[in-house]
């Protein structure tokens, strides 16, 4: 697994405040697994890009990204679930909405906070498939 950050500095030198963490990935050729760990992380993560790329993954293939206490920073996410069993021919964004204890909405966008190297794990991409998560980060 490769990385590329944007930070969000746009062609004139101004700050955005969102930047991007870009993982390029090819599965194992005999699990069809891959996982890599970024730098250094600090934000809100508030979407999550996926796409299959040339040599699609299986359908239904799975994203996880954990911090490094090793907790799935997305489990609590409204729409968490959505980065399990990806679409093996279509780019799909997921945002990452964070519920309540009782599992219902907030009332305002709140989104998983990290301050962390994060790690992506795929899974059940097929042999040697490949494809692209991009994390979308809202710098503090």
């Amino acid at each position: 697994m490769t990385f590329e950050y944007d930070d969000g500095v746009d062609a004139v030198g101004r700050f955005g405040g969102i930047s991007k963490v870009i993982a390029d990935w090819t599965s194992d050729s005999a699990t069809g697994a891959v996982a890599g760990t970024t730098r250094k992380i600090v934000g809100e993560l508030i979407k999550v890009v996926t796409d299959p790329g040339a040599t699609a993954p299986s359908d239904n293939w799975d994203v996880v990204v954990t911090d490094e206490e090793g907790t799935d920073v997305m489990a609590k996410c409204q729409n968490a679930a959505l980065l399990i069993a990806r679409d093996t021919a279509n780019s799909e964004e997921t945002y990452l909405y964070i519920l309540n204890a009782d599992a219902t909405a907030i009332g305002v966008a709140a989104f998983p906070v990290v301050c962390d190297k994060l790690t992506i794990s795929i899974a059940n991409a097929g042999n040697s498939k490949a494809g692209q998560v991009i994390l979308y980060v809202r710098q503090p």
